[in-house]
């Protein structure tokens, strides 16, 4: 495990809700889904309600949501922010 994932493992204590910023190509109409498929994946049930409203890019190309998940463990962790990452309507996840 990198740097990085041992300090957030020493700063976030787990299980904890996680918010994740996803900024997907506005043209993808099921980014949210994709998206909860994969969290399942890893983090059955972990995606909590999204309360927080959508914003647009300035030229509509992009949508930005923040994705709060219950996460249960730092390589849980890690593994939702490569593998959501990878998806191919995702352009960053913060």
């Amino acid at each position: 495990m990198s740097d990085d994932y041992k300090k957030l493992e020493e700063l976030i204590k787990f299980p904890s809700v996680v918010g994740f910023r996803v900024i997907v190509d506005s043209t993808v109409v099921n980014s949210i889904g994709e998206i909860k498929n994969v969290i399942d994946t890893i983090e059955k049930d972990g995606m909590q309600e999204i309360t927080d409203p959508p914003r647009k890019s300035s030229k509509g190309n992009y949508v930005s949501y923040t994705i709060p998940v219950r996460v249960t463990t730092p390589d849980n962790l890690k593994a939702l922010y490569q593998k959501i990452g990878a998806l191919d309507c995702v352009k960053h996840v913060i």
